[in-house]
């Protein structure tokens, strides 16, 4: 049996600002002036001298002029198109048009975190930047694991990326090719609620291996049992691991192989989002060709979830039915739990805001 929900979050709720999203990788930082659109607004990112980020309101207060058109001076940014000059608390230091510089002239920074390969910034209520709200993932900078990463631009909203990634009953239909096999969408899902998300948890016995595993592991066994966990950590992030056994046979001992996939989500717009991932696996990790093929096939995957999702917010958003609502069924378990959860998140920031 369905049911119609109309407390689920979908592309129309507000973007959530009280949470850390990434705001790029590490290197991005080194060039010098870079912007970036993030849930809405144009961020100016760059490094000072000692390394440390910044992010600022990339429109200049005196006449919108983009400040990463302008310059370094030192640890500061100079305006190009008046000069006006900002330190990087955000503090104007000089205005050449005029002889003194008004002490409480300011423009908006934002708490900004790095934790290397990542950048994190807060676009929210400055004060709530608690850096301990950053979330907790698989470290992929450990010692013993391989890791290929890639990002994708989508033009959907970001509540349709994060259901996505939950949503273990896809894969497959949309996957059929890489990581989905038949009979899939009908197997068990487990969920499982705890302090640090919500996860989809799914156990294969004695099944044949996905298309992309038996490319890239070259299995001599047609079966395997396979472990998924899908995680939903934050507005900005989730986690997967998989676990593949090779059954194993009379000559071939049983074997154990695992993936980590750390996800970072960050609205663009309210209907445009940014999505960096990461791949992590601890077997042959000195083996860079098969490091490209996951690369490769694991980044088709997540195309064809990009492609999904577009095709999804360009009928939505021509569609202007007032009366159409989504159905939602008992395989719908996870997602209707983080979409109710994100709109609850929402809701409270418009409180707040009233």
């Amino acid at each position: 049996m369905s049911t119609i929900r109309s407390d689920l979050a979908d592309h129309a709720t507000p973007l959530i600002r009280n949470a850390w999203y990434v705001a790029g990788l590490s290197d991005e930082l080194d060039g010098g002036l870079m912007d970036r659109w993030i849930l809405g607004q144009n961020i100016l990112l760059y490094r000072t001298e000692a390394g440390a980020p910044v992010a600022m309101d990339n429109r200049c207060p005196h006449r919108s002029f983009p400040l990463s058109k302008g310059k370094r001076v030192g640890d500061q940014v100079a305006c190009g198109y008046h000069g006006m000059t900002f330190a990087p608390d955000g503090r104007c230091t000089l205005f050449p048009p005029i002889a003194k510089t008004p002490g409480n002239l300011r423009t908006r920074v934002y708490p900004v975190v790095e934790r290397a390969p990542l950048v994190w910034v807060w676009m929210g209520e400055p004060d709530a930047a608690d850096p301990a709200l950053i979330p907790k993932h698989h470290s992929f900078t450990e010692p013993g694991w391989a890791v290929v990463s890639g990002y994708y631009h989508i033009d959907a909203n970001y509540v349709g990326l994060q259901e996505n990634l939950l949503d273990l009953s896809h894969f497959e239909h949309l996957h059929s090719s890489s990581i989905g096999v038949p009979d899939q969408s009908s197997a068990a899902i487990e969920i499982e609620t705890r302090d640090d998300g919500i996860f989809s948890h799914m156990l294969y016995r004695d099944v044949p291996a996905p298309p992309l595993w038996n490319r890239a592991l070259r299995l001599r066994e047609p079966l395997i049992t396979r472990t998924i966990e899908e995680g939903y950590r934050s507005p900005a992030s989730a986690d997967g691991a998989t676990t593949i056994r090779a059954v194993g046979g009379d000559d071939v001992e049983p074997r154990d192989y695992h993936i980590r996939i750390l996800h970072f989500i960050t609205p663009e717009h309210q209907d445009t989002t940014h999505y960096w991932w990461f791949f992590a696996r601890d077997f042959a990790t000195d083996d860079d060709e098969l490091g490209e093929m996951f690369r490769s096939g694991i980044g088709a995957a997540f195309l064809e979830d990009k492609e999904a999702l577009e095709h999804i917010s360009s009928l939505v958003q021509a569609d202007r039915r007032d009366d159409f609502r989504e159905m939602s069924f008992a395989s719908d378990k996870a997602s209707v739990m983080l979409r109710r959860h994100l709109n609850k998140l929402a809701q409270a920031e418009a409180l707040e805001k009233a």
